[in-house]
């Protein structure tokens, strides 16, 4: 699906816009692999949020990274909490991808992770179960 995104590059060749660099960066092709993880801004966000739930997975695309997640054995919980944050992280790149293409303003990498952060911990809060296991419970908090 996210493959289908309508990336630059092609919207360039349809004839849409000018060029396809990478509104971000402005270095490269902007197309979905580059873009998901490839960019700079893209990768240091995945790395601070890997990092703040200190999660160790050296996954260089959205794909290889969601497998990782899969093959992740420490429990069911954390593996929904890493999936929602991955879901969070892909979306608030596009969001900072469109805000640089329409409002020719990109948001540093701290004010994105900050959102992930706070959407990915109001989404767990919601869907908490008093079933969750103590050491669960803690963990999270402790983010």
């Amino acid at each position: 699906m996210l493959d289908r995104l309508k990336t630059k590059e092609r919207l360039h060749k349809v004839g849409i816009v000018s060029d396809d660099l990478c509104p971000i960066c402005f270095t490269h092709t902007e197309k979905f692999d580059y873009l998901f993880f490839t960019c700079e801004f893209s990768k240091q966000c995945k790395q601070l949020v890997l990092d703040w739930l200190g999660i160790n997975l050296n996954r260089f695309t959205v794909t290889s990274l969601l497998k990782g997640v899969q093959r992740y054995n420490r429990g069911k919980f954390k593996k929904a909490i890493l999936f929602t944050a991955i879901a969070s992280l892909v979306y608030n790149v596009w969001k900072a991808r469109n805000a640089a293409v329409w409002a020719a303003k990109v948001p540093t990498i701290h004010s994105t992770v900050a959102n992930i952060k706070a959407e990915v911990k109001g989404r767990v809060y919601n869907l908490l179960s008093k079933k969750s296991r103590p050491s669960d419970l803690n963990w999270f908090n402790s983010l």
